[in-house]
This record gives C-alpha cells, sequence and structure tokens, in this order.
C-alpha cells in the first residue's frame, strides 16, 4: 500500500509538469492532497496564519533591500512556509553579518556572525524564550536526528562543527554545547523510533531551558547556548541543507502530512522574529520596539497552534 502511494505521488509530480508543458505556467496547478487538506483546514479554522509586524517607512536602500525579501516571504504564504523561510532566512542572514566587525579582504563569514549573534544577551530574553518554549515536535525531530543521531551524515557533521568551534577564545558556549550533546547521545543514540522520539522530547525540555537528569547528571543550558542551537544548529542546518538541494522538498512527499507543515512553519517564525529583535536591539530607525516583536511572536506562535492544533506537539 505504502509503495502504491509513493508511485502514485511520484506520478503526479511528473503529470503536473507535463499539463504545464502543454499550456504553459499561466494557471494556477492542480493542487496535491496534502496541499488540498492545508487548504481546507485554513479554511475551517478561519485561521490567519500569520500576521506580519507594520514596517515604519525610510529610504534607506539597505533596508528596503531587506524589506524585498520580506514581501517576497509574505508572498509564499500561507501554502508555502518552506520558501517563506528561505526569503526570510536572506535577511537574518544579511543583518547579522552587518555585526561584524570590518575585516580586509574576503567575505563576511556567516557562521562566525550568527555565533556572535547568539553570545549577545540582549537577544537571550522574551523574544527568544517565547520561540525556544514552542518548539514543534516534528523540529525537535530532525534536531535531534542531525545533532544525536547524526544523519544524515555530512550535514550532520557540518552542524556539529558549527556548534563545537567558536568565533574566538572567550566563547564558551561550544564546551557546554559538546558536553550536553556527548551526555544525550549516550543515554538516547539508539536506532529504535521510541529511543528516538524520547531523545527528542528531551532535546525540546533542554531548548525550553530545564534542567534536566540524563543518565544521572544534572544539566541546563544557558539561555546563549540555546539560543546557539536555534541560530547555528536549527535554523542554519535547514538553510544549507535546502540551499544545496539535500533535503526534499517537503510538501511533494508522499509521506507529507498536516504535521509536515510544522516544522518549516516554525523554522520561518524564528528567522522572522530574530530579524526584527536585531533590528529592535540595533536601535535602527526602522527597527520595532522590542516589547512589539515579543507580543507579534507570541501571537503568531498562537495562530501556529490553533491551525495545527495536536499536529504541532505531537
Amino acid at each position: 500500500m505504502e509503495s502504491q502511494k509513493r508511485s502514485r505521488q511520484r506520478r503526479e509530480r511528473i503529470d503536473i509538469i507535463a499539463a504545464w508543458s502543454r499550456s504553459g505556467i499561466v494557471a494556477e496547478r492542480r493542487r496535491l492532497l496534502i496541499e488540498e487538506q492545508f487548504a481546507q483546514r485554513l479554511t475551517r479554522t478561519g485561521s490567519r496564519f500569520f500576521v506580519p509586524l507594520p514596517l515604519p517607512h525610510s529610504d534607506d536602500l539597505w533596508y528596503h533591500t531587506q524589506v524585498s525579501f520580506l514581501l517576497e516571504a509574505l508572498d509564499a504564504l500561507p501554502r508555502r512556509p518552506d520558501i517563506a523561510f528561505d526569503s526570510t532566512w536572506k535577511v537574518l542572514e544579511k543583518t547579522a553579518v552587518t555585526r561584524l566587525p570590518t575585516r580586509r579582504g574576503g567575505r563576511p563569514n556567516v557562521t562566525d556572525a550568527l555565533k556572535l549573534l547568539s553570545a549577545d544577551r540582549r537577544l537571550s530574553g522574551a523574544v527568544t524564550e517565547a520561540l525556544l518554549a514552542d518548539v514543534p515536535s516534528q523540529t525537535c525531530g530532525y534536531l535531534f536526528k542531525r545533532l544525536v543521531l547524526r544523519e544524515p551524515a555530512e550535514s550532520s557533521r557540518q552542524a556539529r562543527t558549527r556548534l563545537s568551534t567558536g568565533y574566538g577564545a572567550g566563547d564558551g558556549l561550544p564546551a557546554e554545547i559538546d558536553a550536553f550533546l556527548t551526555l544525550v547521545e549516550k543515554q538516547y543514540a539508539a536506532p529504535d523510533t521510541d529511543t528516538a522520539r524520547r531523545g527528542a522530547m528531551l532535546l525540546r525540555r533542554a531548548l525550553r531551558g530545564e534542567r534536566l537528569d540524563v543518565g544521572g547528571t544534572p544539566v541546563a543550558l544557558s539561555p546563549p547556548a540555546r539560543l546557539r542551537i536555534l541560530l547555528c544548529g536549527l535554523l542554519y542546518t535547514a538553510r544549507n541543507e535546502r540551499y544545496h538541494g539535500e533535503s526534499f522538498s517537503p510538501f511533494y512527499s508522499s509521506a507529507a502530512s498536516i504535521k509536515t507543515y510544522t516544522h518549516p512553519h516554525y523554522l520561518f517564525l524564528a528567522a522572522y522574529a530574530l530579524v526584527h529583535l536585531v533590528w529592535a536591539h540595533d536601535q535602527h530607525p526602522y527597527g520595532p520596539p522590542v516589547d512589539a516583536v515579543e507580543e507579534n511572536t507570541v501571537l503568531n506562535l498562537r495562530e501556529a497552534r490553533a491551525l495545527y492544533t495536536h499536529h504541532w506537539t505531537a
């Protein structure tokens, strides 16, 4: 039955392109079953899906370049939160890089920029805590697979390297994160599904900032360590896999379900909130007040929860 479903989905993907090859791409294509189910859920729940922050007017060219990508992100919603994440990531990356000290020659190092960002304790406040308190189970499973089960091998290696390498001599976060992941790996790196599920849920509790007992060792991640895992372990890894074509485009998979939407939706929400949080703290003329970013983040997490109900945490 499962193999027939996969075969049918593969045929549908090819048929979509075949239909466009006859007519040209003018009209919207026929939706796949999961896309239709998602559209029906949006209608049935009366969801607003996402409520953006209003932006002030400015003639600043850099600002309007970033606004163009934010508009690109919003244009992809609600159907494609994965594409919305891609576009918002560009703004987050560019925003992070502008904080790096200028250096002669060479391109700015994005990884260092993100590490520097995570070490800014002003960012480890209410907005980040709201994001880390409500990570969907699908995202926890993704992160657990990359950081603990080390799958797929190359993407996992890069994610672990980003987390275990500091940006300077005074950066103590790699040692803290390494110690935590080593503990979790010893306890939960087993191939069976139940162990992986329990490990992912433990990771979720760790991201919330709970004090845990892992194999008899008490451990709690500091706010900057949790922010670094969010930025460098989760968002950057997901971005790289999509950019380099290492992960399946989510909604064309035969395994896609409503739960599939929760992961890219969360990636988008996190990237969007962090962009505006950094703008707020850097006191740009177009930066919103920090409390407005917090209110907006909580609102959009609530909208997501109401839309996906049990799929968010199951």
